[in-house]
């Protein structure tokens, strides 16, 4: 049987992730007690403009409590009665919640996949040196000094071809390599910001890549232990540096690459604390 004809559509959002439970929708069950999501809010929003919807996916699934700047997701829609970018932009703008937005909207091929077709990505970590009254859902403050060169040290340690094992939450048949591509670090005002791009990461492993370097700059811990980790991972490095973590707060996927992107700027704080 011929699949029904589609209208195909790359969506560019952000969203603040302070009062989501991540990106993927996470059931029926967990939908019907109240668990937000934003492929979920996405989803209700389509079916508020009368569309239906055939697919949805995202390029990366962003945990609880973790923002997103430059967040693609592709959509695929029954082609009779679809709408035109524009039009789409218009009818999402007026259904979903304040705490998710559109970017851009522009018709794909429907072969076009979000994750898949991703060459890498990049995310950005807000640490503040200070209390801020307007800040506090986008950055860690980390209350104690800390030691720049440690910090940068600890934070470059992690550029490579690297296993990631002791940083990431694995399922038991994921391979913990990961390519990484550069590893920033960059001051702004009150703001340390850390940027990472890579061509894939797994569950955690930028919470716990920062949390490991914040250890360093605090002087709980030394730049060779993570370089001595990622030499030779074990379950019980894996168990110590979940527990340093960095809060999801400060935590934004920033960018999302494709053949043809051009490479990224600087990095840039989603605000500003003197």
């Amino acid at each position: 049987m011929k699949p029904a004809p589609l209208a195909a559509f790359r969506l560019l959002l952000e969203y603040d992730g302070s009062r989501f439970q991540g990106w993927q929708k996470q059931g029926p069950k967990q939908s019907r007690e109240g668990v937000r999501t934003v492929a979920g809010s996405l989803e209700h929003a389509i079916h508020e403009a009368g569309l239906r919807l055939l697919y949805l996916g995202g390029a990366g699934r962003t945990d609880a409590g973790v923002h997103a700047l430059g967040q693609v997701a592709h959509l695929h829609l029954e082609a009779k009665g679809a709408p035109r970018p524009g039009e789409l932009r218009r009818l999402l703008d007026a259904a979903l919640p304040q705490d998710v937005a559109v970017r851009d909207v522009r018709s794909c091929p429907p072969r076009f996949h979000a994750r898949h077709d991703a060459v890498d990505r990049s995310y950005l970590y807000q640490i503040s040196h200070r209390r801020s009254a307007f800040g506090k859902p986008w950055i860690w403050w980390v209350k104690r000094s800390l030691d720049p060169q440690k910090l940068s040290q600890a934070w470059s340690a992690f550029q490579g071809d690297l296993d990631v094992s002791a940083f990431a939450d694995l399922d038991p048949e994921e391979d913990g390599r990961s390519r990484i591509i550069r590893c920033e670090v960059v001051e702004s005002g009150s703001l340390t910001l850390l940027r990472v791009r890579a061509t894939h990461f797994f569950r955690r492993q930028v919470r716990r890549m920062v949390g490991a370097s914040v250890a360093c700059a605090l002087g709980e811990e030394e730049p060779r232990r993570v370089l001595e980790d990622l030499r030779n991972p074990t379950e019980a490095a894996n168990l110590y540096w979940g527990a340093k973590a960095a809060p999801a707060s400060g935590l934004f996927l920033e960018a999302v690459r494709y053949a043809g992107d051009p490479e990224p700027g600087p990095p840039k704080p989603t605000l500003s604390i003197p």
